[in-house]
């Protein structure tokens, strides 16, 4: 057996068997015991809760019998009066009582008065369980009998749960009820005051809150959130509806979720009460069989200290240096070290091993800075290509018309004319005075000298079309410089005369026969500190972009929308809208990464070098689009300098 099974062999039978029996014995018994204790405190904690609801209704109870005992309000709900309303009732009454519902009810069911207001934004609300106008004789809230003086319970309406009590009016006579009815129901003789209190976030959340601040909950699970529901709510689970005492489960959320049915009114119609609690108890067993993990791994490794003890000078030593050289490699990440331990074992092996690896990493190295450099190189060459591709379309129809209107030049008519004068060079003055061709020399000439000048201007602007390519090509190439460490050269600029210049190096895909109406939205703006160059390379790449795009959605009517507006002081805005095929929504994140197109023939690059110029340039490009057949439109954002004015202010 080699010196590494050995190793391998004693590690895993001390170490892992010993932890692993120790810890799983003691993991089995001891989840048994903490999950037992942790559902008594639930129950506890269910209990407490249900407890505080009836303290709640016990308050509401003592409330409604301190109004009912009002001789002004058994007159009221016999009689009701604007003025007794302002002077005693209103929203400011439910707050000075801390309630959220309050009625005062006749002895035939009309409602004298009441007020319900929603207990998260204190704003007057309606409660379809509570009509303002009457309540039934069977409702709820009248379902007095005749051993108690009041009714209190707990009521689900469509907002929150409402916890309320109704307490008859005593009259002048102190009679309270009327005759029992034979099944034992009597109703008020001089009407009822009811008050409630919803369960809703700020009440739920008091409970919480005052539960946690018990002192005699140190220890044990703290409460986290507390509901009501009807045992048929789709939030219950399943198994809720079938249980015929308290349920507790171990949730999804890290919490213990504890359910008990309670009864809702005297009706007996049962509310399930749910409670949150957070697993502290569950989390000291862990800790409890962690920190007996932690206690057998220091067992594991006393007798691991001995075993290195034994094998100090055949394993840990020579594994010592070897690590040392590992670590001073990686800390000076110098791939020229070399361990050189001279062993005929494993490790000495291994040590060989690292030095050869070493040589193979270094010469790998070379080679990635090597694949690095020649691919930064490529990507720049071919922004660099495709930017002079789309310049060089326009420059090749700028020759082109140039070429074609050399040719159309007038030349042949100004040959005819000099042969004339030639035949009659003798007698020039005569053959202009007198010879019916000669008066026409005059105007003859003028003609051809106009059309000779027309057709100079026509050559010398595709010219200058022509030579403001080229210009931008060789400024295309010189860019590359600023990957070599300069930087491009800022210089104040009017955008709607570089919008312009575009224009006339597009004029192949958007120009006046290519059948492309160009509406210009151009609003006055000071010069804006761009590199010019960068600027027209973004402008060429989008309004080439654009005609493509137009082209290829075959719409009748092809229209490109150019707008120039400040959206803020600091910004100057450039859009250039088309009405082409548009972008899907998902490709607006991607159409500015590298080789990412959808057009057939592209390459990808156009977009991307766009983005990156106006990156280096301080601007940002960026594009929206409605879909696909709903055109596009790309934005370019330039930083302004602040005017003084503005930055006096």
């Amino acid at each position: 057996m080699s010196l590494r099974s050995r190793i391998v062999l004693i590690l895993v039978v001390v170490v892992v068997g010993w932890a692993a029996v120790d810890n799983g014995a003691l993991r089995v018994f001891a989840r048994k015991i903490f999950e037992s204790w942790e559902r008594q405190e639930a129950a506890e904690d269910l209990a407490r809760i249900h407890r505080r609801l009836d303290a709640e209704l016990t308050g509401l109870r003592g409330q409604a019998a301190v109004y009912a005992g009002f001789e002004a309000l058994a007159r009221f709900a016999a009689a009701p009066e604007a003025r007794f309303v302002e002077q005693n009732l209103g929203a400011a009454a439910l707050e000075r009582a801390g309630v959220d519902l309050l009625y005062v009810v006749g002895a035939d069911g009309h409602v004298a008065w009441g007020l319900a207001l929603d207990p998260d934004t204190r704003q007057p609300m309606r409660v379809t369980e509570f009509p303002r106008e009457a309540l039934a004789t069977n409702h709820v809230a009248l379902n007095f009998r005749a051993d108690e003086e009041e009714v209190q319970g707990v009521l689900m309406t469509k907002h929150h749960p409402l916890l309320f009590c109704s307490h008859p009016i005593p009259g002048p006579d102190g009679r309270a009820f009327g005759e029992a009815s034979p099944q034992g129901f009597r109703g008020p003789a001089h009407g009822c005051v009811i008050l409630g209190r919803f369960l809703g976030q700020g009440l739920k959340s008091t409970i919480v809150r005052e539960e946690l601040e018990d002192s005699s909950h140190e220890g044990t699970g703290a409460l986290a959130r507390i509901e009501l529901y009807e045992p048929s709510a789709e939030e219950l689970p399943p198994q809720v509806r079938d249980a015929r005492g308290d349920l507790f489960l171990a949730g999804a959320d890290g919490l213990l979720h504890a359910y008990q049915k309670i009864d809702s009114l005297r009706t007996g119609a049962p509310l399930v009460l749910h409670v949150a609690l957070e697993r502290v108890i569950a989390a000291r067993g862990k800790d409890s069989v962690n920190y007996a993990l932690l206690s057998t791994l220091a067992s594991a490794l006393l007798i691991l200290f001995v075993l290195l003890r034994v094998l100090q000078r055949s394993v840990v030593e020579p594994l010592s240096a070897l690590t040392g050289k590992a670590v001073e490699i990686g800390r000076q990440d110098d791939t020229s070290i070399r361990v050189g331990m001279k062993r005929s074992d494993e490790i000495g092996q291994l040590a060989g091993e690292f030095d050869r690896m070493l040589e193979k990493l270094a010469r790998s190295r070379e080679q990635v800075v090597e694949t690095a450099r020649l691919a930064g190189m490529s990507e720049i060459a071919t922004g660099v290509l495709h930017n002079v591709g789309n310049v060089l379309n326009s420059v090749n129809v700028a020759a082109n018309l140039a070429a074609r209107k050399a040719e159309d030049l007038s030349t042949r008519d100004l040959e005819m004319l000099v042969g004339v004068l030639n035949q009659h060079q003798a007698d020039l003055a005569g053959f202009v005075g007198r010879d019916p061709r000669g008066k026409h020399l005059v105007p003859f000439l003028g003609e051809l000298s106009r059309a000779l000048d027309g057709q100079k201007r026509s050559i010398q602007e595709e010219l200058r079309s022509l030579n403001q390519g080229i210009e931008h090509m060789a400024e295309l190439v010189r860019a590359q410089q600023s990957f070599a460490g300069t930087k491009g050269v800022f210089e104040k600029a009017v955008l709607h005369e570089q919008v312009e210049a575009a224009l006339r190096i597009c004029n192949q895909t958007l120009g006046a026969g290519s059948g492309v109406e160009i509406v210009r939205e151009f609003e006055p703006l000071p010069s804006v500190r761009v590199d010019r160059h960068k600027l027209m390379e973004i402008l060429v790449n989008v309004l080439q972009n654009a005609g493509q795009a137009m082209a290829e959605a075959g719409v009748p009517e092809r229209r490109l929308r150019l707008c120039i507006s400040r959206p803020d002081a600091r910004t100057a805005r450039l859009e250039i809208v088309d009405n082409g095929v548009g972008i899907p929504p998902e490709n607006l994140t991607k159409i500015f990464n590298h080789g990412f197109t959808t057009k057939k023939g592209g390459h990808g690059f156009g977009l991307h070098v766009s983005a990156n110029a106006a990156t280096e340039m301080g601007a940002k490009l960026s594009a929206r689009s409605e879909g696909p057949g709903r055109g596009a439109s790309f934005v370019l954002d330039i930083a302004m300098e602040e005017e003084p004015a503005l930055a006096a202010a």
